[in-house]
């Protein structure tokens, strides 16, 4: 499935925020959105998941408007894990999870062993599967990101949308889910596109990197070929450094005390 984004604007009532985007995400990739706080990131990613409507321009998947897809199609196809989503009350682990496979049932919402094998996989690939009885009410901030993250996996789209999937989590944690969402596009061909504030994750994970700033793609491509000293201080307005990641051998951004400039790496 090809997802793209065709002069895309959107905006919070008249305030524009994501200015005539035009990008195409690349099927089967890993794509990771960066920048600074506020330049859009979340805002592009709801525009693409269809949760908010475009001032102007379009998105597609694989040539359609989304705006023309019926719901139930487009979430069988199209999977988002919004930056903070909400639980109805009192609702278990197992029930949250389950819902995300109402897009693939029929009028009746019966349920099958696919359903039930599916929902147990995801709650097992999350570490949640202990939890599957507790109410998401009784859960840590980071419990419930991995039980969020198992409804996105159970939902089985060809296109997985995170904002900020690693809120939440410890450091453990955080390589864990990047682990497992990076196993789920390598074994299932997911074209998995997330939205991550840490760069130095961002570019180990990252097939494609996407950098934003001010409402606009400031650059995009693989993450050697983007993610230098002169884009970091353009996005970020951040002096550093960027040498070699000593496990992965793709760039490690290093940051450098504001009082001196960065000067080049030697390593």
């Amino acid at each position: 499935m090809t997802l793209t984004a065709e002069r895309l604007h959107l905006a919070y009532d008249k305030r524009e925020v994501v200015h005539g985007i035009d990008l195409t995400v690349p099927t089967g990739a890993v794509t990771v959105v960066v920048g600074a706080n506020g330049c859009g990131k979340s805002t592009l990613l709801r525009g693409l998941g269809r949760l908010l409507k475009p001032a102007a321009g379009r998105v597609t998947l694989d040539g359609r408007d989304v705006a023309t897809v019926g719901t139930r199609r487009l979430a069988a196809e199209v999977g988002l894990l919004p930056q903070q989503p909400v639980a109805p009350e009192g609702i278990t682990v197992a029930d949250l999870v389950g819902r995300g496979r109402y897009p693939h049932q029929g009028a009746f919402r019966r349920w099958t062993a696919d359903d039930r094998a599916v929902v147990a996989h995801a709650l097992a690939a999350t570490g949640t599967h202990d939890l599957a009885e507790r109410r998401m009410d009784e859960l840590s901030g980071g419990q419930r990101q991995r039980v969020w993250i198992a409804m996105a996996l159970a939902q089985q789209t060809g296109v997985l949308l995170l904002d900020e999937p690693t809120t939440y989590l410890d450091v453990a944690h955080q390589v864990e889910v990047l682990d497992l969402l990076a196993t789920v596009n390598r074994e299932r061909g997911t074209t998995v596109v997330m939205v991550l504030h840490d760069l130095n994750l961002a570019a180990r994970y990252a097939d494609h990197l996407v950098v934003m700033a001010d409402g606009r793609v400031l650059t995009e491509g693989a993450p050697a070929d983007v993610l230098t000293e002169e884009t970091v201080r353009a996005a970020f307005g951040l002096s550093c450094v960027v040498v070699p990641d000593p496990v992965t051998g793709g760039p490690l951004v290093v940051p450098v005390s504001a009082a001196r400039p960065a000067t080049p790496s030697t390593v």
